[in-house]
C-alpha cells in the first residue's frame, strides 16, 4: 500500500472538525488533571474552503516515482524518473493532459537518474545527470523522437552535470544550476549549429533542485539548494533574450524540490522540502505583488521532487517523495494532483 494513501495532516491544536459539522471533542491535559470539552461545529466552520476545492486529482501514475520531471510538448506531457521506488528502474510515459491518461514509451537506454528534461519542435532532450551504479556526474547528453521512439546520443555537455534545470525557448536549449563545475554558468546548445555556447551572466545564487517556470521573456527559478548545501529561498529570474537576471520576492520559507507555474500573470509555488523545518511542505503560495500568499494545501499531505507542469489552465504535480532525505526513495507516490484557478 502506497504511504502517501496514509492521514498524514495535523489536527489543529485546540480543535478539530469534520466538513459536515458534527459535534466534536477536544481533551486537554493540564497537569494531573484532565478536563474533557465539548465543543459544536458551527455551520460557518462546516463550509469547504473555496481554494480547497480548486485541487482534484487525475488518473493516478501506473507506478510510485519519488522523483521525476517532465516536459511538455503539443498538449503531452512527456514524465522521467530515474528512480522508481524501490526498484530504481527508468520510466518514461507520456500523460495527456486533455483526456487524462498514460501511455508507456521507449525507456531512456542508460542507467542514470537526477537528469534534466526539456521538449520542443518535435524532440525530448534529456541531459546530464547522476549514475546510479556509481554516483558520478553525468555529460550525457540524449534526444528522443517521439515519431519514431528512438533514442539517439548526441555526444556530451561541455561539463558533468545532475539536478540541474533545462529549458528549449524553440531555438536552443538551456542549461542553468544543478550540481557540478559550472553550475553557476548559463549554458545554451543549437540544434541548428550542433554547438555549446557560455552566456556571459552567471546564475547570481547557482542551485540544484530549484523549481522553475516561464513567465514572458523570462525563466524563473524559485528555491532550491546552494553550493553550500542550504536551501534558499531565492527566487531569481534569466531573460532568455538579453541574457540578464533580477530578483523576485524571496519565498516565504526555504525550500528546495517545488514546482512552480505561472497561472493567469501570477507565480504559485507548491510543495517541497524544508531543512528548517524537517518537513515535506505542503503549501501552495502565490505571489501577489510582492507578497506571497497562502492558498489552499496540496491534497493529501506534502510532496517534494515531484513532476509538474502549469500554464493558464492549472497546475499538475506528478509523483514525488512524501518523506525527506533517506525517506524520500521508500515513500514515492503515484498522485496526480490537478489544481484549476
Amino acid at each position: 500500500m502506497l504511504l502517501d494513501s496514509l492521514p498524514f495532516s495535523v489536527l489543529p491544536p485546540f480543535f478539530c472538525f469534520n466538513a459536515i459539522g458534527r459535534v466534536f471533542a477536544l481533551i486537554l491535559c493540564y497537569r494531573k488533571r484532565m478536563k474533557l470539552l465539548f465543543l459544536f461545529a458551527s455551520t460557518l466552520l462546516a463550509t469547504t474552503s473555496p481554494a480547497i476545492t480548486e485541487w482534484r486529482e487525475g488518473t493516478r501514475l501506473p507506478t510510485a516515482v519519488p522523483h521525476a520531471v517532465a516536459a511538455e510538448m503539443d498538449g503531452k506531457l512527456y514524465v522521467m524518473s530515474g528512480k522508481v521506488g524501490q526498484g530504481l528502474r527508468n520510466f518514461f510515459e507520456q500523460y495527456d493532459l486533455q483526456n487524462d491518461g498514460w501511455r508507456p514509451l521507449t525507456p531512456l537506454p542508460v542507467n542514470i537518474s537526477q537528469y534534466a528534461i526539456a521538449a520542443g519542435t518535435g524532440r525530448v532532450f534529456v541531459t546530464g545527470g547522476r549514475e546510479n551504479n556509481t554516483a558520478r556526474l553525468s555529460a550525457d547528453f540524449w534526444i528522443y523522437a517521439p515519431d519514431t521512439a528512438v533514442w539517439l546520443e548526441l555526444g556530451s555537455l561541455p561539463s558533468a552535470r545532475a539536478d540541474h534545470a533545462s529549458y528549449f525557448d524553440g531555438n536552443r536549449l538551456f542549461i542553468f544550476g544543478g550540481i557540478g563545475r559550472d553550475a553557476a554558468v548559463v549554458q545554451s546548445f543549437s540544434p541548428t549549429t550542433g554547438k555549446w555556447s557560455n552566456w556571459k551572466n552567471r546564475m547570481p545564487v547557482p542551485v540544484s533542485a530549484a523549481a522553475f517556470a516561464r513567465s514572458g521573456d523570462e525563466l524563473i527559478f524559485a528555491g532550491g539548494i546552494d553550493e553550500r548545501g542550504r536551501s534558499v529561498r531565492a527566487v531569481q529570474a534569466f531573460h532568455l533574450e538579453k541574457g540578464t537576471w533580477r530578483q523576485l520576492p524571496a519565498l516565504p520559507l526555504a525550500a528546495s524540490g517545488g514546482a512552480l507555474a505561472v497561472i493567469d500573470g501570477s507565480l504559485h509555488f507548491a510543495g517541497g522540502f524544508s531543512p528548517a523545518k524537517s518537513q515535506v511542505l505542503e503549501s501552495h503560495n502565490k505571489l501577489v505583488g510582492q507578497r506571497w500568499q497562502r492558498q489552499g494545501a496540496l491534497p493529501g499531505g506534502g510532496r517534494h521532487r515531484m513532476a509538474y507542469f502549469g500554464n493558464d489552465s492549472g497546475f499538475v504535480l506528478i509523483g514525488g517523495a512524501i518523506g525527506g532525505g533517506f525517506y524520500a526513495l521508500f515513500t514515492a507516490s503515484d498522485r496526480v494532483s490537478i489544481f484549476t484557478p
